[in-house]
């Protein structure tokens, strides 16, 4: 079971840089179109094309990550809480959260300055709430939720998980599900004051839209030999809804663009959210199934947190160079996504290991987690 959850959290963190890049690949297709075609930008002249399916089906084929590091949190909190023991120690606690900060200031600073050299300074007051959102960059905003589940995992999810499991997967999955729901009126260009106000106190970096993925994970952790059998029974049946509900939610969001008449930014689905807990299901139910190149896979899931971290600036600064440079790459997505994601994978990669072997290494915690 340690191995498989090792496997996903290396899919998810390969998932997370897949996920960013093809948010550039529809900045190349659309924004940048003018460096490559005699057009004016914005250009969506592209969209329903070849290379704009393939960037949706890579961007949902990968919606799974940010649930799946939830749960994958979620299931070790349960494992490192000592059976004896009515909830998950706060030092504990407090030893993941230091190992997500430190790493996570350090990097926000780093971003930063480097907006700063550009000309896009901010005040002391506004460099304090975006370490507190997660604003440093686009994928920053997981580091303080996941910081809140933490916090709230000794005195709500695991008491709660250890009396009554099934209450807690209840009541958790209809806060997602009301959260979810409330997004949909903006989406198709409805105003409803109430879904409007949920959607203003519930932005990505607050805990109840995703508060199921993690509780799913606690749950899974105190109750590994009935969730084991359970998946077992069922897993054909996971698998099957997987692929239905793939090309399910790809269907429904072009239906939902259709609808606007505009281009809407790519936001989680309620099938989004059924495909993401099909795939987890479904992956963790395989367990004897062979992941190709599961050990750099594996690898890739022990250093997830530092290619969460350091991915975000590897692609942004690269696909400006590739704007001013060789443009005639950005409108080629089956050139300019393979770039993207080797590097984003890569880059942090080698920069972790050069500094594992470096007489810098004891810093490395500091740096990487």
């Amino acid at each position: 079971m340690i191995r498989r959850l090792l496997l996903l959290n290396g899919l998810a963190a390969i998932g997370v840089v897949v996920n960013h890049a093809t948010g550039w690949g529809y900045t190349a297709m659309f924004w940048w179109a003018h460096r490559y075609r005699p057009v004016t930008s914005p250009n969506f002249d592209q969209m329903g094309d070849l290379s704009y399916f393939g960037l949706r089906s890579m961007e949902q084929l990968i919606m799974f990550s940010i649930p799946a590091f939830l749960f994958v949190s979620g299931f070790f909190i349960a494992f490192a809480t000592k059976k004896n023991q009515s909830t998950v120690e706060w030092h504990v606690v407090g030893s993941r959260i230091k190992n997500l900060v430190i790493p996570y200031v350090i990097w926000s600073t780093i971003i930063l300055l480097g907006q700063a050299l550009q000309g896009d300074g901010v005040t002391a007051v506004e460099y304090i709430q975006t370490l507190l959102f997660g604003r440093a960059a686009l994928p920053y905003y997981y580091v303080p939720l996941l910081i809140q589940f933490y916090l709230l995992s000794p005195i709500l999810f695991v008491p709660a998980a250890k009396k009554n499991w099934k209450l807690l997967l209840l009541i958790t999955g209809l806060i997602q599900l009301g959260v979810l729901l409330a997004r949909y009126p903006e989406l198709l260009g409805l105003q409803i004051p109430v879904a409007d106000a949920v959607g203003r106190m519930t932005p990505g970096w607050f805990f109840p839209g995703t508060i199921f993925w993690f509780a799913l994970g606690v749950v899974a952790g105190f109750q590994i030999r009935p969730f084991k059998a359970w998946l077992d029974k069922y897993k054909w049946v996971f698998l099957g809804l997987t692929v239905l509900s793939f090309f399910l939610a790809i269907v429904d969001w072009e239906m939902m663009l259709q609808r606007s008449g505009e281009w809407l930014t790519p936001t989680r689905t309620l099938l989004d959210e059924f495909y993401s807990g099909f795939f987890i299901l479904a992956f963790m139910a395989f367990q004897t199934a062979k992941v190709p190149y599961a050990k750099q896979v594996n690898d890739i899931g022990v250093h997830s947190y530092g290619i969460y971290l350091v991915h975000a600036p590897v692609l942004e600064y690269l696909s400006r160079a590739i704007y001013f440079v060789a443009p005639v790459i950005l409108g080629y997505q089956i050139i300019y996504q393979p770039i993207l994601i080797i590097a984003g994978v890569g880059i942090p990669m080698l920069m972790m290991n050069l500094m594992n072997r470096s007489p810098a290494r004891k810093e490395y915690k500091y740096l990487f987690g």
